[in-house]
């Protein structure tokens, strides 16, 4: 009977408004719950229940650390935990020790014991939230919507920020090598080339930002007015930037896509890192840390929803990503959660059925002290009480508080980067996905919270009008200017303009690519120990090696060996790149130190380990391209409805093909491992014939998807008479180490033979590219000699001219060849 009691009074509760269930826990004393009663969609590894008080203060509670809070689940039972007061106290924290079950009812009893003649009074209060997903019959949720007009849909671009994976290592722009640049700094090949098409007085402080895109290679960097690094890092690190405690923090993903920002001091030292908890992952959005050391940053969690709750035929189970914000004190202590599932309703998203619920991209803290969250998906700015988890207004969108003066659009459109700017005024980067059209701008507004208005009192929209569809940011610097990033790849990555709308500086990357934010801001750090990049050549390891920030560097030290943790000293270098030849073929390992002006060394750089694999101009790289040791190196495949057998006989590779297959894919034999690199020049050469005439084709390509083919080879046609074949091609795609050369023989029928396979690049004076130095290079030589023209192949030391002092180098290389 009691059991029964007990199960109507749930009943009753749960079918209470949300609205009166919190309006209830105020008026009985509680300003601030989490988990809020009736949520849903509550983590199973919600580890914390937060109580905040209206008018008493915690240390009045005298049970606080006892009996004050309990957690019992309906499935899982009684939940210990420890209750405390947390560093801000204000928050009460009780921590819970293990998950719930999912899809389970919770119930939270609050009974607090308050010594007499406190202040204030609080009142013992009972609610309940639901695991994951609600239950039939539970608490009401929104009544389900009638479907609405379809909207137009942007391109299925607005995802979630997460890391992109490279799948097209092609780029644009010139082609180069490692060099050092005239600041001094030392830059791996496929380092962004930034080209500066304006430098007009713009503001102070350094440009940090980061690229990626398919197919460029990722850098985070820091650039100086004139585009030229004076610190980067290899690999894409989000929302690049320093906080107002003066830590430089960043964002990277792992392989699994789990996100962790991470926190130097001015000199790029490490100092801790940065999660989400209570069962959600972190969002690489955006992390705000005040100068008292709180933190404020954006989580997500999926669930399984049953869209047909919200809309009327909304048809069966999403997965729904909602976002989160949590607030944290300096010690890391969770003190406020503030869900989407609690505060929005996701009939709202734009467009009707979007997944990702609301998108929270953007945080900042306004000038009271209260929290502001962009919500890209409902594109509107929530600001938020952070005592109590109260709305204060909502910003843009279906649901505005204001209605908009002097704004052509009435609002933002799916927007990104939220600012404080101080009395009232905002700033967004409005991506404009919904606007009339698509324009993407940075907007600034003023607020009126007596008429509730919102001013556009400026905003910038460059000419020609730019559609930036995801991404982006507007800073507002200290000297009044604008810091814009129009993000995409055609676009400048950092644009600067005046309160006049005139342009200051603006700045490209070459190759092109996306860009996540921008930033102008001072930075005077010096890292303890010098950045080791290293980049294996056909001929060579070039190692580049920078102490950034540090103007005291006499001279580099570089250590290597075969073993990790090298303490050989290979050399010594008074610049910042070094190229070594007399290397052992096979591993090695390679760390850096800088020796300053009193003779005092620094630690040791980064260690980097390769596989080296020197060949020099002229030698063949394929390893048993005769087929002296049979079949070593290569790989004979057949897929398909092809059939086919290979042996080596005599030194020539012998296919016996009795179904040719479907494409020329099917029959294939390939050796993995050939080095290619970037702007060299090379010469493939083999024999071949077959009994039946047919194409081979041959093609050295990408190992990984998408396999992308580096040299273009037109396909050789074999018939009865043996064949020489040679192909010249200029590697055009950054280096790749792990090249797979390849020759493909679907569609034969018969015997198809191959020999003498070679891959090289020539040596200078190979003239005529026949991989060896002769006579007819002599020939060849003597010609360009009698001609006297710049630019040509003769000339062998690049002057300008074939000359004498080329005759002596030809000889040379004559001498060497035979």
């Amino acid at each position: 009977m009691q059991r029964f009691i007990i199960l109507i009074e749930l009943t009753l509760l749960f079918w209470a408004p949300r609205g009166w269930c919190q309006s209830a826990a105020r008026q009985a004393g509680y300003l601030y719950l989490s988990p809020v009663p009736q949520a849903s969609y509550v983590s199973a590894q919600n580890r914390y229940v937060l109580v905040r008080l209206v008018n008493v203060a915690p240390a009045a509670v005298t049970n606080l650390t006892q009996d004050f809070i309990t957690v019992t689940g309906a499935t899982s039972g009684p939940h210990s935990g420890t209750a405390r007061l947390a560093t801000d106290n204000r928050t009460v924290i009780f921590s819970i020790g293990a998950d719930f079950t999912p899809n389970e009812l919770v119930t939270v009893q609050l009974n607090p014991q308050v010594q007499p003649g406190a202040a204030g009074s609080v009142a013992p209060f009972n609610y309940q939230f639901m695991v994951t997903a609600p239950m039939p019959g539970s608490w009401p949720i929104p009544t389900a919507a009638p479907p609405t007009a379809a909207r137009t849909q942007p391109p299925a671009k607005n995802l979630p920020l997460r890391p992109r994976i490279s799948a097209t290592p092609g780029r644009s722009g010139p082609v180069r090598k490692a060099m050092i640049l005239s600041n001094g700094v030392s830059v791996p090949s496929d380092f962004p080339t930034a080209l500066v098409t304006v430098n007009n007085n713009p503001s102070p402080g350094y440009l940090f930002l980061e690229n990626a895109l398919d197919g460029v290679s990722p850098y985070t960097m820091i650039l100086d007015n004139n585009g030229l690094p004076v610190w980067y890092n290899q690999g894409r690190m989000f929302d690049f930037k320093i906080q107002k405690n003066g830590m430089v923090t960043w964002c990277t993903y792992d392989d699994a896509g789990n996100a962790t920002f991470s926190a130097m001091d001015q000199n790029l030292n490490p100092l801790q890192t940065f999660v989400t908890t209570n069962g959600y992952l972190t969002d690489g959005h955006d992390l705000k840390i005040l100068p008292d050391g709180r933190y404020f940053m954006i989580g997500s969690r999926d669930n399984s929803v049953d869209l047909n709750l919200y809309i009327a035929d909304g048809g069966s189970l999403l997965d729904v990503t909602e976002t989160v914000v949590q607030g944290f004190t300096a010690a890391g202590e969770l003190v406020f959660q503030w869900r989407a599932w609690d505060n929005y309703d996701i009939r709202d998203l734009v467009p009707s059925g979007n997944s990702d619920f609301p998108h929270m991209n953007g945080i900042d803290i306004d000038d009271d002290g209260n929290l502001l969250i962009s919500c890209r998906h409902l594109s509107e700015v929530t600001k938020v009480n952070l005592d109590s988890g109260d709305i204060i207004w909502r910003l843009s969108g279906a649901h505005s508080s204001f209605s908009f003066l002097n704004d052509p659009f009435d609002g933002t459109s799916y927007q990104h980067n939220i600012s404080a700017l101080g009395n009232g005024h905002y700033m967004v980067f409005d991506n404009g996905d919904y606007h009339f059209p698509n324009v993407s701008r940075a907007v600034e507004y003023q607020l009126d919270l007596t008429n509730m208005t919102a001013t556009a009192v400026w905003q910038f929209r460059d000419n020609p009008d730019k559609y930036a569809y995801w991404m982006g940011s507007a800073q507002r610097l200290p000297s009044g200017n604008t810091l814009i990033d129009f993000v995409l790849a055609a676009y400048p990555k950092a644009t600067e303009v005046d309160s006049n709308d005139v342009k200051r500086f603006e700045l490209f990357l070459s190759p092109s690519s996306d860009s996540y934010r921008a930033f102008r801001l001072p930075w005077h750090g010096v890292v303890a120990a010098p950045y080791l990049v290293v980049e294996p050549q056909a001929n060579n390891i070039t190692l580049l090696f920078n102490k950034f920030g540090d103007t005291n560097v006499a001279y580099y030290r570089i250590y290597g060996g075969t073993s990790p943790h090298p303490t050989t000293l290979l050399d010594e270098s008074d610049t910042t790149l070094l190229q070594l030849s007399n290397l052992q073929n096979g591993s090695n390992y390679f760390r850096v130190t800088a020796i300053n002006a009193d003779g005092v060394e620094s630690a040791f750089s980064n260690e980097q380990g390769l596989n080296v694999n020197i060949t020099p101009p002229g030698q063949n790289e394929v390893q048993n391209g005769d087929f002296s040791q049979s079949s070593a190196g290569w790989f004979f495949g057949v897929n398909g409805t092809a059939t086919a057998i290979w042996t080596v006989e005599n030194g020539t590779g012998h296919f016996y093909i009795t179904q040719g297959g479907t494409s020329s894919d099917s029959i294939q034999l390939i050796q993995g491992g050939v080095a290619l690199i970037l702007g060299d020049q090379y010469v493939l050469q083999f024999d071949a014939w077959a009994d039946q005439p047919g194409y081979i084709q041959p093609k050295l390509a990408q190992s990984l998807s998408p396999f992308i083919d580096y040299s273009g080879l037109t396909a050789a046609f074999a018939t009865p008479n043996p064949t020489h074949f040679r192909y010249v091609f200029t590697m055009e795609h950054p280096s790749d180490f792990s090249a797979n050369l390849l020759f493909s023989l679907g569609g034969f029928l018969g015997n198809v033979y191959l020999a003498n396979v070679s891959l090289f690049t020539p040596v200078a004076a190979d003239l005529n590219q026949d991989g060896r130095v002769d006579a007819l290079d002599l020939d060849i030589f003597c010609a360009h000699w009698l001609k006297q023209q710049p630019n040509l192949p003769g000339d062998l030391d690049r002057n300008g001219r074939v000359d004498f002092n080329d005759f002596i180098l030809f000889g040379q290389y004559w001498g060497l060849g035979n």
